[in-house]
């Protein structure tokens, strides 16, 4: 047997070993994208969050138009908003990436993620439609110019929120997949519950 035949079949084993364990994960390393992906998303949140506190303030104070002073105030109300919920939601996750999870809880706070950044969009849909029908009947209603500028800033805060929350969901919803062949190797015995390694 030649020196570069025993060579070949040693970078092919290589090769083959490097493969599968690029496809290994376990529970926690899900767990744990799952962390990192609300810290990131909660970091962008407070970003536009305080954008738009800053941005919003500075509108307010400098706009002579009551419709475009209404829409800068409640940019602020809007931001002060995004900003505490993401404040409390950043923390959370940074507790949450000092601690160990089952495999139980760990699936079930990637599902109960899932679900919140879909009912959120649901929200931020509604956001945009009460902005647009709020926009439409304006001019009926008292201060019109005040309205117009509450309607538009709805809609943009909502189109906004709804590209966030549903990214989102889209990013956690990749691990769908690695999350259902993991769950693959999970044994429910009489004395527990275990975990089935395939080699």
């Amino acid at each position: 047997m030649s020196l570069r035949f025993i060579l070949l079949i040693v970078f092919i084993g290589c090769c083959t070993a490097y493969a599968q364990q690029a496809k290994t994960y376990t529970y926690d390393s899900l767990d744990k994208k799952r962390v990192h992906l609300n810290t990131i998303g909660m970091a962008h949140l407070g970003a536009w969050g305080a954008v738009n506190v800053v941005g919003g303030g500075i509108g307010y104070f400098t706009s002579a138009d009551r419709e475009w002073k209404s829409f800068y105030g409640m940019n602020v109300i809007w931001g002060a908003t995004n900003a505490l919920i993401a404040y409390a939601g950043y923390r959370g996750a940074s507790k949450e990436a000092e601690g160990h999870r089952t495999i139980d809880d760990a699936l079930h706070r990637y599902e109960k993620v899932k679900r919140l950044y879909l009912i959120n969009a649901g929200l931020d849909v509604l956001y945009i439609g009460s902005g647009v029908v709020v926009n439409a009947y304006a001019d009926d209603m008292n201060n019109p110019a005040m309205w117009h500028g509450f309607a538009k800033s709805f809609m943009v805060q909502g189109a906004v929120l709804l590209l966030f929350d549903g990214t989102m969901y889209a990013l956690h919803s990749r691990q769908d997949e690695k999350w259902y062949k993991l769950l693959q190797g999970v044994v429910v015995t009489g004395s527990g519950v275990g975990y089935r390694y395939q080699f």
